[in-house]
């Protein structure tokens, strides 16, 4: 892939994650992402995006607005954030959407397509831990988006002399590639919900793991295809 290849496709992570890209640009990115670790970086880092805009409730609609309004202010910020840091732009997209979906616009988010099955996986414990981990995965185009609920026994140690134990969740596909997709602290007395996106498909990924700030594997489960 030559720096033009890229340089194309540099600036499409975000269209594309919203849904805001058309059919032909959408399979091009998607081959493009195929061969481009970059990009495919890029889009899991915006992947748990989709989910908080998700969870907004959109007041009734009063009265009808254009068509294509949403695709006019998703061009405006594209052309206006291109020039900001990725995190910059996320954000600013992230409110400007939000803003859309409160008065009422449909959006791509709020298609009334089904939504791909889900499965939910209970990780199971390696030695003496008392945490537990549920996870969920979502097939996505993009990849995998995940949603991780963990529980700390209240009255248990789960602290040390620099604050709180740390973990991480990590994913290991069928060519036994690890990669860690997210980090937390823990919550004594408390069960966390906390998101997190990977590249590799749900049909791709081997098992999926709890470590600790060690390395070590506190919570791992097999992913039954």
């Amino acid at each position: 892939m030559t720096a033009s290849e890229h340089a194309r496709f540099a600036e499409w992570d975000a269209a594309y994650v919203l849904g805001a890209l058309t059919p032909a640009d959408r399979r091009a990115y998607e081959e493009h992402l195929d061969g481009c670790e970059a990009c495919r970086r890029a889009v899991a880092e915006l992947a748990p995006v989709p989910g908080l805009l998700a969870r907004t409730r959109p007041e009734p609609v009063i009265e009808p607005l254009p068509d294509d309004l949403v695709e006019r202010m998703l061009q405006r910020e594209e052309r206006r954030l291109a020039r900001r840091r990725r995190r910059a732009r996320l954000w600013a997209l992230a409110a400007v959407l939000a803003l859309v979906v409160a008065i009422g616009v449909p959006t791509a988010l709020q298609l009334n397509a089904p939504r791909p099955e889900a499965t939910v996986v209970a990780l199971s414990p390696v030695g003496s831990v008392d945490m537990t981990a549920d996870v969920r995965l979502e097939p996505v185009a993009w990849g995998t988006r995940l949603s991780v609920e963990c529980g700390y026994p209240a009255g248990e140690e789960w602290s040390g002399p620099a604050g709180p134990w740390s973990y991480g969740l990590v994913v290991t596909d069928a060519a036994g590639k690890t990669s860690q997709v997210s980090t937390w602290s823990a919550v004594p007395g408390r069960t966390i919900t906390l998101e997190a996106a990977t590249a590799v498909h749900v049909d791709d990924i081997a098992s999926i793991a709890v470590i600790g700030a060690s390395g070590d594997v506190l919570l791992r489960a097999d992913v039954a295809k």
